[in-house]
């Protein structure tokens, strides 16, 4: 029994100490509070897609791999009143982002990350769950011996850089794989779920809040493969346009940036059919950047 309470003892004390994407965007957010300007939330579309260097505001990209508008929200709640010259919020919009449920697929064991390493209160874990103690508990152990010879062998498990940009989807997909990987990937983002209802009211309270502090939110629907795109469920696509174009109208702070089927992608621009690599990165981030000019101009 010993070795068995070492060994979960050992594994615990790793997560507590080694930085992870959590634990890393909490701290240097917090370092950037006086400095950040534009603030981008979503999910890996935006964790890999959007690089801050390439805004000409002050950003931080405090997104990251399958986190949900839930999450969103309670991340821009912790920290909007410690960012004083916030003046922009970037959140992008997945195929399954207004239908996704809190609580559920990838929330099952991310959830106690937001806890534990970026001090998030997460209403729906009960205290009686052991891995709100512990976050060796919390993923199977085969996991977390990968994540520890990762850090072994490389010094460092955290996949971003300073401002929280995912920066190693480097590589270009190729069209052959591309169109192999488009199925599956929309049979795997595919919930058959058309509510929007809760993820919606979360938009608008987010919304209102920023309207409170003169900041702006921009709704960003990141290029993807076309036959990613001839896959998912038409009836869906056409209800998220609006529903994002209806924030848009009840909300004079809102701008809809629409690329889900931009004419300049390209395919080298992607790492597979629904992220960008470094090029792609660049390119739509500048093309966000001149659109959230353009856009206070307007203004």
């Amino acid at each position: 029994m010993t070795p068995i309470i070492l060994v979960w003892g050992g594994v615990d004390f790793f997560y507590q100490v080694i930085e992870s994407n959590y634990s890393y965007k909490h701290r240097r957010v917090q370092e950037s509070y006086s400095e950040i300007e534009t603030l981008v939330l979503g999910d890996s579309h935006a964790f890999f897609g959007l690089d801050p260097k390439y805004l000409d505001s002050k950003a931080f990209n405090l997104s990251n791999i399958s986190q949900s508008l839930y999450f969103d929200q309670l991340l821009i709640e912790k920290h909007i009143d410690s960012i004083p010259n916030l003046k922009n919020i970037i959140i992008t919009i997945g195929y399954y982002s207004l239908s996704q449920k809190k609580n559920v697929k990838e929330d099952i064991w991310r959830k106690y990350f937001y806890y534990h390493q970026m001090d998030l209160e997460i209403p729906f874990i009960s205290p009686f769950d052991i891995r709100k103690y512990s976050l060796a508990s919390n993923r199977r152990f085969c996991k977390s011996v990968d994540l520890i010879k990762k850090y072994i062998k490389e010094g460092s498990i955290v996949g971003c850089d300073a401002n929280g940009w995912g920066n190693y989807y480097d590589k270009k997909a190729s069209e052959v794989s591309l169109e192999e990987e488009s199925r599956r990937t929309a049979k795997k983002h595919e919930d058959f779920l058309l509510d929007f209802g809760e993820n919606l009211d979360r938009l608008q309270t987010i919304i209102d809040y920023c309207k409170k502090i003169d900041c702006n939110v921009y709704l960003i629907e990141m290029p993807v493969y076309q036959s990613y795109l001839d896959n998912l469920n038409p009836e869906k696509l056409q209800k998220i346009e609006e529903s994002c174009n209806k924030l848009v109208l009840e909300n004079d702070n809102v701008t809809y940036i629409n690329l889900r089927r931009d004419n300049n992608l390209e395919v080298s621009d992607l790492y597979d059919p629904d992220h960008l690599n470094h090029k792609g990165a660049k390119k739509y981030t500048l093309i966000i950047n001149e659109v959230m000019i353009n856009s206070k101009n307007d203004n």
